[in-house]
C-alpha cells in the first residue's frame, strides 16, 4: 500500500497494533476450535478408510489452517488511513496541523471534517458518505471485505476525523491566544508620548509671580 509522503499507516501507530493484535488473537481462537474438530475428524476418516491414522497428515492440515487464519486476520486489520505525525494516534504530541488521508478506491483523499456512513446502492457497490446535510458522496469503496470488517474500519476512521477535528480546533485557539497576547504585549511596550507638565499655582505662588 503506497503512502504519502510525510504520512504514517494506520497499522504503524499503537491504535493500529493494538487493533491487529486483537484480529488475529480473535481469529487464532476460532482457528484451534477449528482444528480441533478439523484434526479429530481426519483421524476419524482414515481410520474408517484405511484402517490407520496419519498423525503428520493431521499436524499438517492444522498447520495450514492456523496460516490461513493468520494471512486473513492481517488482511482484515489492514485500515487505509494514514496520519501525520500531529494526529493523536501517534501519542508524540502536536506542533502542528493534523492531517489525516483514506484510500477507498484508486487514490488517497483527505475525508475532510465530517464523520462518513456507509451505504450500498443499486450496482451492489459500496459507497461512502459524508454525513452532511447533503449526504454527500466522498468515494466508491472498492473492497472485497465483508461488510462488518468495513463497518469496524469506518469506525476507526471516524475516530480519526473526530480527533483530528479535536486538535486542530484547539491549535487554532491556541494561534488565536498567542496573536492576542502578542498584540497586548505590543500594546503594553508601546512608547507613549510624555504628558505635558502642568504648572499648577497655589495662592502664595500668585502673589509673588505676578510682582
Amino acid at each position: 500500500m503506497d503512502v504519502p509522503v510525510g504520512m504514517i499507516p494506520f497499522s504503524n501507530t499503537r491504535s493500529g497494533k493494538e487493533y491487529a493484535d486483537s484480529i488475529i488473537k480473535t481469529k487464532l481462537g476460532r482457528a484451534l476450535m477449528f482444528s480441533i474438530i478439523v484434526l479429530i475428524g481426519l483421524n476419524w476418516l482414515m481410520i474408517i478408510l484405511f484402517g490407520f491414522t496419519n498423525i503428520l497428515f493431521s499436524i499438517g492440515a492444522v498447520c495450514l489452517l492456523f496460516g490461513f487464519s493468520i494471512k486473513i486476520a492481517k488482511i482484515n486489520s489492514l485500515v487505509p488511513l494514514v496520519v501525520n505525525l500531529n494526529h493523536p494516534f501517534m501519542e508524540s504530541g502536536s506542533v502542528a496541523e493534523s492531517q489525516i488521508m483514506v484510500k477507498f478506491a484508486d487514490k488517497w483523499i483527505d475525508p475532510g471534517n465530517n464523520r462518513l456512513k456507509l451505504a450500498k446502492n443499486n450496482l451492489g457497490h459500496w459507497i461512502v458518505h459524508r454525513q452532511d446535510n447533503d449526504l454527500s458522496i466522498l468515494s466508491i469503496w472498492v473492497t472485497n471485505q465483508k461488510e462488518s470488517i468495513l463497518n469496524k474500519h469506518l469506525l476507526i476512521i471516524n475516530q480519526a476525523i473526530s480527533l483530528n477535528n479535536a486538535v486542530n480546533e484547539s491549535n487554532n485557539e491556541f494561534d488565536d491566544a498567542r496573536e492576542r497576547e502578542a498584540q497586548e504585549s505590543a500594546l503594553l511596550e508601546r512608547n507613549w508620548l510624555p504628558e505635558e507638565e502642568i504648572e499648577v499655582q497655589g495662592p502664595i505662588s500668585r502673589m509673588f509671580s505676578n510682582e
